[in-house]
């Protein structure tokens, strides 16, 4: 009787434990995620900036997206889409005093390099909001930086909005096999239902641009291929939204994808 009682009390004790671990693990999980998004510590990508010259945040730094990462509370670095910059920062309250900066000198064509990095002097007011900063002068906001992109990793097609607006479901227009992509440090690589597609891109803020992609030549009967060609050419921003990837042609919703 006594071991049966035993027995009992071991597996009670054990299930709570476990269920208690569990919890704590959920909690620190919750504390650090919430932790994260009211930090200004850690990496951060430029999605906007005041006084662009460019019709796009892609077009502007057609090198590399802009990042500022706040290393501590006194220690910065950041890459202005070309140059590479270090220094001392002061942060006391909502203020962020930025002392002289240190450059790489590399000369890049057609960025504006110059617009970011002078942003980045004197006392700047900064405003934290999930996981977006602005940073401000006076009442104005110059630079706005989000968390680095989630678009890396594979994705399924799932949803396909054609030029055409047909009904047609995405098997009805891909039925060998759907189109997927995969996005990898600025390397896109995928197919298109038939034909493997490989290139570059350049993906800052929302914006979202396709740059030297090549595409094998097989031909394959009743996929409409070229339809998710030139849908897919004219990618020009993109969102994640509960956990799909959801791509624009010409700021037109297209494609729909979902994490593979």
């Amino acid at each position: 009787m006594k071991l049966a009682f035993l027995k009992i009390f071991l597996a009670t004790t054990l299930i709570i434990g476990g269920l208690t671990s569990c919890s704590t693990a959920n909690t620190q999980s919750e504390k650090s995620e919430k932790s994260e998004k009211t930090s200004l510590l850690g990496k951060w990508e430029l999605n906007d900036i005041a006084d662009i010259k460019a019709s796009s945040l892609s077009e502007a730094y057609s090198e590399g997206v802009p990042t500022i990462n706040f290393i501590s509370n006194k220690m910065v670095s950041a890459s202005d889409g070309c140059n590479l910059l270090n220094g001392g920062i002061t942060v006391s309250g909502n203020n962020i005093t930025f002392g002289n900066l240190i450059s790489t000198m590399k000369a890049c064509d057609s960025v504006e390099d110059q617009n970011f990095a002078s942003k980045l002097q004197g006392t700047l007011q900064y405003k934290l909001s999930d996981d977006k900063l602005e940073l401000l002068q006076g009442d104005k906001t110059i630079l706005t930086f989000i968390r680095p992109s989630k678009i890396e990793g594979s994705w399924v097609l799932e949803e396909f909005i054609g030029k055409d607006r047909s009904l047609k479901t995405v098997n009805d227009r891909f039925p060998n096999e759907k189109p997927t992509l995969t996005f990898t440090k600025n390397i896109i690589s995928g197919n298109n239902g038939c034909n493997n597609i490989n290139g570059a891109y350049l993906a800052i803020g929302n914006s979202l641009k396709m740059k030297d992609v090549a595409v094998t030549a097989m031909a394959c009967e009743g996929v409409e291929s070229d339809v998710f060609m030139e849908r897919f050419d004219n990618i020009n921003k993109y969102e994640i939204k509960d956990g799909k990837l959801i791509l624009f042609a010409n700021d037109i919703k297209t494609m729909v994808f979902k994490k593979k």
